[in-house]
């Protein structure tokens, strides 16, 4: 996706393009060369279900033991995906948007004077060994894999009736300790959160495709990604899903006032999960990550950008609401996160006494990271926005 907008960047000559792509100073030939061999690794994976979109062909995690599956994503702790073995992220947000990539680049390519036999002479083993020549060669099957890649979240997505919310948090909270128990129950009757009915993306599926139904903010990624001009009543409908599960009110939805959004909520999983997640708290519903923070604000950013003007006004009255709640989505996270003291650190955490959240550090917890200069990034963008 970097390569791509880089290679579609026309503030950049196809002279220095071109200038990049040959260059082999670092001793592993000409980067055109690599660039074909991860195009090559990204075909191999999205092929099947490029051809055929079903679940089972989805892009699935390599097995740890006889009973789990190890994660290939970000979330990388052992109870990370909720021990599943299609995760969310990489099906419906990365793989979707490395084929759009894929096929930026090769247009690109196309421009810059790289034709077919071109390209097949700079990387012959990877064209030899990979699906990449049927996505050169057939452009009605690579529009067809995109499309079909593009339906993938379909596989992911939990609806949930309010009876079913409130049976489900209600026996999440009879697991908790007493005073924790206590403060939730007090948030649900301050909020009404439990009361209308939840949809999002499920972290991952298990082994048989049946979706882990944990709420997360993995979406924030996508939100990023996405075109945010695209309006179409289809993708403001997506957005306006995952948006609202991430400020929903925990422990119905993500969202801690004065604390963030938490990057899990386990709440409609089966108790294995809260165990494992009370046995490995890294990615658990007890911490909040500041690479996701960041991931949210910004990709909150994008839709309000995408569906306004110069001026900052909705582009047309139909999306006069929708700007309104993205714009409040974003004031809501960006100040929780103020509001904990902790929006430096890699991930943060909370502990309830005496009936009052209060933010804490987490152990494992870093102060920098690299990803951290991104803060820079959200502090530019909200700017802009008029947030700061």
């Amino acid at each position: 996706m970097v390569a791509a907008r880089y290679l579609t960047n026309p503030a950049v000559s196809a002279a220095r393009k071109r200038a990049f792509l040959l260059d082999s100073s670092d001793g592993r030939g000409p980067r055109i060369g690599l660039l074909l061999k991860e195009l090559g690794l990204v075909a191999t994976l999205a092929a099947p279900y490029a051809r055929d979109p079903i679940v089972q062909n989805l892009i699935g995690s390599p097995r740890l033991d006889s009973t789990h599956w190890r994660s290939i994503s970000w979330r990388d702790s052992n109870a990370g995906y909720a021990n599943g073995r299609f995760a969310m992220d990489i099906n419906a947000i990365w793989a979707p948007s490395a084929l759009q990539a894929m096929a930026e680049i090769f247009s690109a390519l196309s421009a810059m004077g790289f034709d077919q036999q071109q390209l097949m002479a700079r990387a012959p083993q990877t064209l030899a060994d990979t699906p990449l020549p049927d996505f050169i060669h057939d452009p009605a099957f690579f529009q067809r894999a995109i499309q079909n890649w593009r339906g993938a979240a379909r596989h992911f997505v939990v609806s949930l009736t309010p009876d079913e919310i409130q049976t489900k948090v209600r026996a999440k909270l009879q697991w908790l300790p007493a005073e924790e128990r206590a403060y939730w129950q007090g948030i649900l009757t301050a909020t009404g959160a439990d009361k209308p009915s939840l949809e999002f993306l499920a972290i991952s599926l298990d082994s048989a495709g049946k979706p882990i139904p944990v709420v997360n903010t993995d979406p924030a990624t996508w939100l990023l990604l996405r075109d945010g001009r695209d309006t179409t009543n289809t993708e403001l409908s997506a957005v306006t899903r995952d948006v609202r599960a991430i400020v929903r009110a925990y422990p119905v939805g993500l969202f801690v006032d004065r604390l963030g959004p938490l990057v899990a909520n386990d709440a409609y999983a089966p108790p294995s999960v809260w165990e494992a997640f009370k046995r490995d708290t890294y990615h658990s519903p007890r911490v909040v990550w500041g690479r996701e923070v960041n991931l949210t604000l910004l990709g909150l950013a994008n839709q309000v950008s995408g569906a306004t003007d110069s001026a900052g006004n909705p582009r047309t009255p139909g999306l006069t609401s929708y700007v309104s709640e993205m714009r409040d989505a974003l004031r809501r996270v960006n100040a929780a996160v103020e509001a904990s003291g902790l929006k430096h650190n890699e991930l943060w955490s909370y502990e309830i006494d005496g009936g009052a959240l209060r933010p804490i550090r987490y152990g494992a917890s870093t102060d920098v990271q690299l990803w951290n200069v991104t803060d820079l990034a959200v502090q530019f963008v909200l700017k802009k926005l008029g947030v700061y």
